[in-house]
């Protein structure tokens, strides 16, 4: 209902509020490279009439209705800043590769929280992370930051997937059968070896690296004239791939 009157905390409150004078800073921080403030805000007060309760955990607040008596009154002065200000203390806009939280499909209590802490996006969860900053301990522990790791890795995965430029057959020094796969963004995470399957058969990754991965062709590998090659090049980038071997239509 538009007039339900529900109980609220002061920390959510300001949480808000500093969200929003954020947003506002960075559109004044976008503004002031091509039209510096032609105008300043000196002072901006804003009163609330609450009524406060404390269940032994908790302080909340109620809003005063019109007319209602005895309400605390609470004073949130705002002051002003100028177009040195903002760039002063305003990082600069988010660049085009960049990706917001929102993107990476956090739940929201998660997002809340980094948000809450200034974090808005991949760029800014990297300083963070260069600078050592514990999360957890920021947070009160209260993000779950396996799920949040796989999400960023998804995302950056998303941006940079595998490209497949050539695959070929060709021999080892030794005059074993293999496959050569060339391409970009192949095997770029180190923590998980790339694995191959050759028609319905595992086939051993001899090495591999963001452009070149060389597949063993092994006994147990049947070639067709069409063959079919799946790489899993990390737990988010998954390739099925036709291979036509021309020797087999001889």
């Amino acid at each position: 209902m538009a007039n339900e009157n529900t109980p609220w905390q002061l920390e959510d409150f300001v949480d808000s509020l500093v969200v929003e004078l954020d947003k506002t800073r960075d559109t004044l921080a976008v503004k002031a490279i091509n039209k510096p403030l032609s105008y300043t805000v000196k002072e901006v007060a804003l009163d609330l009439n609450i009524f406060p309760s404390y269940d032994g955990d908790k302080v909340k607040f109620i809003t005063a209705q019109p007319g209602q008596e005895g309400a605390s009154k609470v004073t949130i002065q705002l002051g002003s800043i100028t177009d040195q200000q903002v760039r002063a203390t305003t990082k600069l806009p988010a660049v085009k590769n960049d990706v917001s939280l929102a993107e990476i499909g956090l739940d929201k209590t998660t997002q809340k929280k980094l948000e809450k802490i200034g974090v808005n996006s991949l760029g800014d969860l990297k300083q963070v992370e260069q600078k050592n900053v514990d999360l957890k301990k920021v947070s009160d522990n209260d993000i779950d930051y396996t799920k949040l790791a796989n999400q960023i890795q998804k995302s950056r995965r998303d941006q940079a997937p595998p490209r497949l430029r050539e695959i070929s057959f060709s021999l080892s020094d030794q005059g074993a059968p293999q496959l050569v796969i060339q391409g970009d963004n192949l095997a770029v995470n180190p923590k998980f070896p790339p694995v191959a399957v050759l028609n319905n058969q595992l086939a051993e990754v001899l090495s591999s690296d963001e452009n070149v991965m060389l597949i063993q062709i092994g006994p147990q590998h049947t070639l067709a004239e069409d063959n079919e090659l799946i790489l899993t090049f990390d737990p988010y980038a998954i390739l099925k791939v036709n291979l036509h071997n021309r020797k087999a239509e001889r």
